[in-house]
């Protein structure tokens, strides 16, 4: 994984508060990779994903209404067939190698209302209408699941204060309140 060894603290005004990180920014649990500040993009993602038990093409799973994204996932043919069959969002874990009903543990389950496929034939777009609130597996400070697992917004600032810098520099601020239902 690569990381761009900026962190922010919280303020208003961002350039003062940034800062190169010694230790490279790396998220140091699960927790700070989904709640933390800390940029960490797995740019080894599909390399691990071409090596799952299964064939898979990315689904892009859309909220049928107010067209947000709210997952961006995998399928394969099993899980595409499950999802007409259940009429329900059911995707591919790789991580699990195993068929993943979207809500079946939390409750937060996703109605299938469509299915696209893109031009290519290579990936696949669902579309969807949640039956409570949540679509992420990540609960909000409120407690409550939140509605996308796009909750956080990344901002390019500039390139490195000095030349010892890793690469550009970017901001992953969490997003909030009203600027959470814009995005």
């Amino acid at each position: 994984n690569t990381s761009f060894g900026i962190l922010r603290e919280p303020s208003n005004n961002l350039l003062p508060s940034l800062r190169v990180s010694a230790a490279g920014c790396m998220a140091s649990s699960h927790a700070e990779l989904e709640e933390g500040r800390a940029l960490q993009l797995d740019w080894e993602k599909l390399k691990k994903v071409a090596r799952c038990e299964s064939p898979v093409i990315p689904v892009a799973v859309q909220h049928a209404d107010t067209l947000e994204v709210l997952i961006v996932a995998f399928a394969n043919e099993q899980a595409l067939l499950e999802a007409f069959k259940r009429k329900v969002c059911v995707l591919w874990s790789t991580s699990r190698n195993q068929l993943w009903v979207k809500g079946e543990t939390s409750g937060d389950v996703l109605d299938l209302v469509d299915v696209r496929v893109n031009c290519e034939q290579n990936s696949l777009l669902y579309l969807v209408r949640p039956r409570r609130t949540g679509a992420c597996h990540t609960k909000g400070p409120d407690g409550v699941t939140r509605p996308s697992c796009y909750y956080r917004r990344l901002i390019y600032v500039g390139a490195p204060a000095d030349e010892a810098g890793d690469g550009p520099c970017m901001v992953l601020e969490p997003l909030s309140g009203a600027a959470e239902d814009e995005a």
